[in-house]
C-alpha cells in the first residue's frame, strides 16, 4: 500500500513539474526583457540630459552610452520621430 502512494505521489509530482517549470521560465524571460528594456530607458534619460537629444538609432546608445544588447538572445524596436521626442521601444525576445 505503501508503494502504491509512493508511486502516485512521484507520478503527481512529476505530472506537475514541467507546468511550474514553464511557469517560471515564463516569468525569467518577462524579467529579463523589462531589464533590457530599463537599461535602454535609462541611456536615453543620460543621453537626453547631456546632449540634449534622443538618438535617432540604438547604435548611438551602444557606441556612446555603454549599453549593452545582445542581439542573439533579443530584438528591440526602436522608433525614432524627432530628436526632441522619446523614442518607443519594443523588446523582443528572439526564439519563442
Amino acid at each position: 500500500m505503501k508503494r502504491i502512494l509512493l508511486l502516485s505521489f512521484t507520478v503527481l509530482l512529476l505530472i506537475l513539474s514541467v507546468p511550474i517549470a514553464n511557469l517560471i521560465k515564463d516569468r525569467n524571460t518577462e524579467y529579463q526583457i523589462e531589464q533590457v528594456e530599463s537599461a535602454i530607458q535609462r541611456s536615453l534619460n543620460l543621453c537626453y540630459a547631456q546632449e540634449g537629444f534622443y538618438p535617432a538609432q540604438l547604435d548611438y546608445l551602444i557606441e556612446n552610452y555603454g549599453l549593452i544588447v545582445d542581439d542573439r538572445l533579443y530584438y528591440v524596436s526602436y522608433k525614432s520621430f524627432a530628436s526632441n521626442i522619446r523614442p518607443d521601444i519594443t523588446v523582443f525576445r528572439k526564439g519563442n
